[in-house]
């Protein structure tokens, strides 16, 4: 993934303070996240939907959605050396991954990923105040 999308975001989608999936975002161009606009436009009519969507399961904002940041291509390099890479007529992995069903260790892998992550001052740009409460929310990401 981050192969072909070099400026790759991941974040980890939890529950109940468990790991239950992973969401990986990937673009060409590096990105940058405007926390304090993007809470403007979830404010707007227009959006109402989204925003009604994003508080049905827990999230009150920008810093909450953003909050499971858990790194970037960049960071993830030192993670990802040497890992096995599946192609598309290599089903090597998948057969892997069936053994693997049941194993629950995606707690363990979250946390040995947030282990790479780093500051994003260039990614996720806010005022002030917002900043400090998505430093907060990050924080909580690590428990």
């Amino acid at each position: 993934f981050f192969e072909v999308f070099p400026n790759g975001l991941i974040f980890g989608n939890t529950f109940e303070t468990h790991a239950i999936d992973t969401v990986l975002v990937g673009q060409v161009e590096p990105p940058e996240l405007y926390l304090d606009y993007i809470d403007e436009a979830l404010r707007t009519p227009a959006f109402k939907p989204v925003s009604d969507s994003l508080s049905q399961i827990g999230f009150g904002g920008a810093v909450d959605l953003f909050g499971n940041y858990a790194g970037r291509a960049r960071d993830l390099k030192p993670y990802l050396d040497g890992a096995q890479i599946t192609h598309d007529r290599d089903l090597r992995l998948q057969f892997l991954a069936g053994l693997g069903v049941n194993l629950h260790e995606g707690d363990d892998i979250y946390a040995d990923i947030l282990q790479y992550r780093r500051a994003a001052d260039d990614l996720f740009i806010a005022s002030e105040s917002t900043l400090w409460r998505f430093a907060q929310a990050l924080e909580g990401t690590r428990e």
